[in-house]
């Protein structure tokens, strides 16, 4: 119980300095960083990263199973995220340059913790 309370304190402060400095880009006047849309990619990988943990901690964490889920889920997450920003670039042309910045961004900052977290995971199992 104590762990699932530090892995949602975590999370939140990564999703609300993720939030801050994609704001803080979005104000920077170029083509690459300004969108209004900032706040997508922040929700789109709070909500995957949610959902891919709960998958992947209701599982035996020491079998080959939960490798070959972890590998699976990195590998649809990452399929998901690129139809997500070409149905983006398809609908705004104006802002897909900044929106697929900002998304790339969010999805290393987000990516890590995953990984960190998943890292520590299996530590406790052995």
């Amino acid at each position: 119980m104590e762990n699932k309370k530090k892995y949602y304190f975590q999370f939140t402060i990564v999703c609300i300095g993720s939030l801050l400095l994609a704001y803080g880009l979005s104000q920077i006047q170029n083509r690459y960083f300004s969108t209004n849309h900032f706040w997508i990619p922040t929700l789109f990988f709070a909500l995957s990263t949610l959902g891919t943990n709960a998958l992947l901690t209701k599982s035996d964490k020491t079998s080959k199973e939960f490798v070959f889920k972890t590998l699976a889920l990195s590998m649809a997450r990452l399929l998901v995220c690129m139809i997500f920003v070409f149905v983006y670039s398809l609908i705004n042309k104006e802002q897909a340059l900044a929106f697929t910045c900002h998304f790339m961004i969010q999805y290393l900052i987000f990516t890590v913790f995953e990984i960190s977290f998943l890292l520590k995971y299996i530590k406790q199992a052995s």
